[in-house]
């Protein structure tokens, strides 16, 4: 009876132990949820850096491209009005161009070429026995005034007056020379020393002033007298012994054919700016460039001389403002 008294008692305590052992299980399973939601919440709320990092990048880059979009946009719009502006100038400027070629100032009215060749005796008893031959053209170049304005007015007339760019090409014979001749020595030869890519004239406004002024380079500030311009082209022949010659030789042009020198190796063109500034200070500029032919079907310069006047409809002879 004891022993299953005992094993009756035993069991009694193995289950009271049992129940123990299942309530202590039960608290800490109980006790470690709590624990487990915790651990889940803190890890939902903890921020992605990689996610923030990308987030911030796309930002920067759309705001990046918004503002480059902005930039080429008002840069676009500059470049409008900056096209806009420079055809509205550029219409003007070349409405203005056009109203000083249709309406000129200053105009080249005519140019008269006289052209010829002068002997130079050398020789002690001036029988030809030392002889040198030159060709010379005179330019008479006359400009008008009156092609818009009647009447002298301080727009067209003249306040400074010089002409430069001057050039000669074409002819490899002889020396070349340009320079300024006075109105009253025109068709005659004259000697100088030197040429010149620029001449400067005084300028008269009353015929008084022409006395104290006979050294100048002269021109009347109302365009009454052409400008006169002289091509020497010096010694096409040196030191050529005449004086054997039965034939009646005439001391011009017609020397050359004599000489047997061919009028094509001396034709030339010239070149040469006129500049004209009014008595307003505006600057006028005409470009001339000439050829200058000295034979012709009715035999040119070998005839003695010739006279011609250059035809202005084949050129654009015309003085555009410059300031």
């Amino acid at each position: 009876m004891k022993e299953r008294a005992k094993d009756k008692k035993n069991e009694v305590h193995k289950t009271n132990a049992n129940a123990r052992n299942k309530k202590s299980n039960i608290s800490s399973k109980t006790k470690t949820k709590p624990h487990l939601k915790n651990e889940a919440h803190i890890r939902a709320k903890k921020p992605d850096k990689k996610k923030g990092i990308t987030k911030l990048k796309n930002k920067i880059i759309i705001l990046a491209l918004i503002i480059i979009a902005l930039l080429l946009l008002i840069f676009a719009f500059y470049k409008i009005l900056y096209m806009h502006r420079n055809n509205n100038i550029f219409a003007q400027n070349a409405e203005k161009i056009q109203n000083d070629i249709d309406n000129p100032i200053f105009k080249i009215e005519k140019i008269l070429i006289y052209s010829d060749a002068n002997v130079e005796d050398l020789s002690e008893n001036q029988n030809l026995a030392n002889i040198n031959v030159s060709q010379y053209t005179d330019f008479a170049i006359y400009i008008s005034n009156s092609e818009t304005i009647t009447g002298l007015t301080e727009k067209n007339t003249v306040n400074n007056l010089y002409i430069d760019n001057i050039t000669v090409s074409g002819t490899d014979i002889g020396t070349q020379k340009v320079f300024y001749k006075d109105v009253n020595d025109i068709c005659k030869y004259r000697k100088i020393e030197t040429g010149t890519n620029r001449i400067d004239f005084k300028v008269l406004h009353a015929n008084e002033e022409r006395e104290l002024n006979e050294e100048a380079n002269v021109f009347y500030t109302d365009c009454s007298d052409p400008i006169i311009l002289s091509y020497v082209n010096e010694n096409i022949v040196k030191n050529e012994d005449l004086s054997g010659s039965k034939e009646k030789l005439s001391l011009d042009g017609s020397i050359l054919k004599y000489l047997g020198i061919k009028l094509e190796d001396l034709n030339y063109k010239i070149s040469f700016s006129i500049n004209i500034e009014n008595n307003l200070g505006e600057l006028y500029k005409c470009n001339c460039s000439l050829d200058v032919n000295l034979d012709s079907d009715e035999g040119g310069i070998y005839t003695g001389y010739i006279m011609q006047i250059y035809n202005l409809s084949e050129n654009n002879f015309e003085f555009r403002k410059v300031q």
